[in-house]
């Protein structure tokens, strides 16, 4: 699998999620920098990282984001929308790990809550993780002209 194949899967899996309204291949502080208001909740991503380990297998570490407005002042709605933001989250996580797909994720993924942070009074959670997929190609393939 190349990186535009992985990127365009986990767009179409994140897309599918009936919480999920807009989704972004940026993380937030690039995406709310760029201008234009999207639609909440949104969920973003950057790929930080990539290796290649024996034979075809090649790891992405990956940054997830599940954030949706918090309402400024108001604490109990912050707990709200986190909570609401973990369960997505968790049903992603899920959705990778129950069906057959291309790439697997990791066995172990450590959630953290984001807290009324950036300029619009974002909360939701974030998890970063790896995900495995295997390379159509091997050492040999190499291009030519």
């Amino acid at each position: 699998m190349t990186y535009n194949q992985l990127i365009s899967a986990l767009q179409t899996l994140l897309e599918s999620h009936a919480m999920i309204k807009t989704v972004k291949e940026a993380t937030p502080a690039e995406w709310l920098n760029r201008g234009g208001v999207p639609d909440f909740p949104i969920c973003c991503f950057e790929v930080i990282e990539g290796s290649y380990n024996v034979g075809r297998e090649q790891v992405y570490n990956i940054q997830f984001f599940f954030l949706d407005k918090s309402g400024g002042e108001q604490i109990e709605i912050e707990a709200e929308v986190i909570s609401d933001q973990w369960q997505t989250a968790q049903d992603i996580i899920s959705l990778i790990r129950g069906t057959r797909r291309a790439f697997t994720i990791d066995e172990n993924i450590t959630i953290r809550p984001v807290r009324q942070k950036y300029e619009d009074y974002l909360s939701g959670v974030e998890f970063t993780t790896n995900i495995t997929t295997q390379s159509d190609f091997d050492g040999c393939d190499v291009p030519t002209i």
